[in-house]
């Protein structure tokens, strides 16, 4: 090889390597330029402002043609996008109100945007729903019942407690109810009752007694009236320190007192407390036993305040106990407590139960539950709503792909359902799971195409949606211009002719390939019974999202997103 064919050599591998070095800088810079015009305008469609310094700019080109150079801002001549001003050495894009920037205009800004977030209608194919997992399912009016679980204690009815006492002073001689737990009946005897006073008594009784027989043949009857009297006043004074009939009865028939008298049970059950004991002293009036009849017996359980004004006195209840797994006794609510808790924020409510063999026994811990008729409501799955905590929608399903944002009023929450009370009907179908995913293209999409949402009826349910089709020529459209037509029909089927149609080409961006977000508008004409037609450009071949939207006075009557893939 000559001198000159290794110089020759070596200025061509070096100018290689410069035309290779200046491409791949023109590429990067290419790239940067997409995703700067990429991240201005999501910035700018969702609300975060971009101040961008015209004296600074250097020169405007075109994100999707770079070869484009101008000394100003405007409409780029290839494919109409928006120009973007490209920093000289002084200047640069200044991102203002960036999040996570603390700043007083900021902070401004949010506080007076505080409005739910736009959501659109959006279109997604079959092979999408798969991959990302959606499922539908319908919207139900039923009958519900609002469960309630709760933890209760067993209690004594107190009702049926009975407090065993004497009226008069004395000593207790016999006992024969002498422990605690003790079963009674009615008319047992409890105890035997020696006391001075009611000795005494006793012999006043009979001393009436005999008086009124020595004065049966007298002639005064005012004698014989006033000896009944003595004789009837003696049997109430002992009959009212409850001297049971039969004792009355013997000591007329056996004339004779009785040292000590017998006490006896005025009512059946269990000795919970037994102050008695043989041989102590009494005091009129003192306790001596307390018997409670456990043939029925409370449960007193703590519901939340949320879910006081579900419950009314009479609802039914099931208890169970743990020492009597899978059984369950069947009670209502006799009572609710008519204050809260403070420490707890819980209301107590009184459950009446049967307990005929006793097997409730008071102090044992129960499980309560309430199911509680809330009659015919709407109901959708729970994964079905999205809750941003300001408010609450799901994704309805109109078929084919298509997914409308509805907002809903929420009501209660019923296990794995939930009940909508304004804004879905029986019978519509809702997206259930992958909701996440829906939600997240929906804002999306409506942050990219200034989506203004379809006006709901006075009362919040969604109104009745247009018939809208569309269609191109050629079909399907192709790069360049493009003759649509859109026909419309109102809920009754009759042609819209008074409307405004516009058409939106929406194309998703492209980071891997360097290709930002694309859209064009159209604007169609009414061209007689309900068809509305124009021309539309569409930037280059692909998959289009096309949003039509129907318009009257200004307002949005209804909207549909169709997908078309241009050639």
């Amino acid at each position: 090889m000559t001198k000159t064919s290794r110089n020759t050599l070596i200025m061509l591998v070096v100018a290689g390597v410069v035309v290779g070095s200046l491409a791949a800088t023109a590429y990067a810079f290419r790239a940067r330029l997409a995703e700067t015009a990429l991240v201005a305008t999501l910035f700018e469609r969702v609300g975060w402002r971009t101040a961008v310094a015209p004296i600074d700019a250097a020169y405007w080109t075109c994100p999707m043609h770079p070869e484009v150079h101008e000394h100003g801002p405007g409409a780029c001549p290839i494919c109409g996008m928006a120009l973007q001003a490209v920093a000289g050495e002084t200047g640069g894009t200044a991102m203002g109100d960036m999040p996570g920037m603390a700043s007083p205009a900021r902070e401004a800004e949010s506080a007076a945007n505080s409005a739910p977030l736009a959501r659109a209608e959006i279109n997604i194919d079959s092979r999408r729903q798969q991959l990302i997992g959606v499922r539908t399912a319908p919207v139900e009016r039923r009958a519900v019942t609002q469960p309630i679980r709760a933890v209760g204690t067993v209690r004594y009815d107190e009702t049926r407690l009975a407090d065993i006492n004497v009226k008069v002073d004395g000593w207790i001689e016999e006992l024969y109810v002498d422990y605690t737990g003790q079963f009674v009946e009615v008319g047992q005897p409890l105890f035997t009752l020696y006391s001075q006073e009611l000795l005494t008594t006793q012999q006043e009784y009979l001393l009436a007694l005999e008086s009124r027989d020595r004065l049966q043949n007298s002639q005064i009857a005012d004698a014989r009236l006033y000896a009944d009297r003595l004789v009837d006043a003696a049997r109430q004074r002992l009959a009212l320190w409850d001297l049971p009939p039969e004792a009355l009865q013997g000591l007329e028939e056996g004339r004779e007192p009785s040292r000590t008298m017998p006490f006896r049970s005025p009512v059946t059950g269990f000795v919970i407390e037994k102050q008695a004991t043989q041989g102590q002293h009494v005091s009129a009036g003192e306790s001596l036993y307390t018997v409670a009849d456990l043939s029925e017996v409370w449960v007193e359980a703590d519901l939340y305040e949320e879910e006081l004004s579900l419950v009314n006195e009479g609802a039914h209840a099931r208890v169970s106990v743990a020492a009597y797994p899978g059984e369950t006794v069947q009670g209502r609510v006799i009572y609710i407590y008519p204050f809260v808790e403070e420490q707890t924020r819980t209301v107590r409510v009184r459950i009446a139960l049967p307990n005929p063999r006793g097997r409730l026994k008071p102090g044992m811990y129960a499980d309560v539950a309430l199911d509680l008729a809330l009659g015919d409501s709407v109901v959708v799955p729970t994964n079905a709503l999205l809750d941003s905590g300001a408010e609450q929608h799901v994704f309805v399903s109109h078929g084919d792909g298509y997914f409308e944002p509805r907002p809903v009023v929420v009501g209660r929450r019923l296990g794995d359902s939930i009940q909508i009370l304004k804004g879905l009907e029986g019978g519509e179908i809702v997206a259930t799971s992958a909701t996440f995913f829906i939600d997240s293209e929906s804002q999306l999409r409506a942050a990219l195409q200034g989506y203004e949402s379809v006006p709901r009826a006075a009362d919040g349910t969604a109104r009745e949606r247009l018939d809208i089709s569309f269609r191109s020529d050629p079909d399907p459209p192709r790069r360049g211009e493009n003759v649509l037509e859109v026909a419309v029909l109102d809920p009754s089927g009759q042609p819209l002719t008074d409307a405004t149609v516009s058409v939106l080409f929406y194309m998703a961006a492209m980071p891997t390939m360097n290709m930002p977000a694309m859209q064009s508008n159209a604007t169609l004409a009414h061209q007689g019974g309900g068809v509305y037609r124009g021309e539309g450009e569409i930037l280059t071949a692909g998959r289009w999202d096309v949003t039509v939207q129907v318009d009257r006075s200004g307002q949005r009557l209804d909207g549909q997103v169709f997908t078309v893939v241009a050639r």
